[in-house]
């Protein structure tokens, strides 16, 4: 017997390891990605901005972004006014390898294996379904 929460937990988990496997080759962690994704979607963002996105904590982001910063991907801007508040900011490294031909082809791959067997509305319906889960649990105080 199974539970919502348990079936929930283990796709979750399985998305990551797809995800992990997709990465390997492009040199990003899933988490790496995470980050790089949102800036990707976002533009630049303060580091608390990307905290609250994530759903991380500041040890993790913050170990997440040296790595990425390590390695030219990101960079820390400080803010003018308050130069305790740092922004992160993509690079033009991390943007040739996140909008090359090679990445997004892996990344439609992984989503068309993800929805294999759904057809267009049962994705469509899929992904509402998810988004309501997410309000309903966010509604949990």
């Amino acid at each position: 017997m199974s539970h919502p929460t348990l079936d929930l937990k283990r796709v979750y988990l399985a998305l990551r390891r797809a995800l992990e496997h997709t990465l390997k080759p492009f040199g990003f962690s899933g988490g790496q990605f995470d980050v790089l994704q949102i800036l990707m979607h976002r533009g630049e963002m303060e580091h608390r901005e990307l905290l609250r996105s994530l759903s991380v904590t500041s040890p993790t982001l913050t170990n997440v972004v040296d790595v990425l910063e390590r390695k030219g991907h990101v960079i820390r801007v400080s803010n003018e006014v308050d130069g305790r508040v740092k922004s992160i900011r993509m690079t033009d490294s991390a943007r040739s390898v996140c909008y090359s031909k090679e990445f997004c082809d892996a990344g439609d791959a992984l989503v068309e294996n993800m929805f294999d067997g759904f057809n267009a509305e049962e994705r469509k319906q899929f992904l509402a379904m998810l988004a309501r889960i997410e309000r309903n649990l966010d509604d949990i105080k």
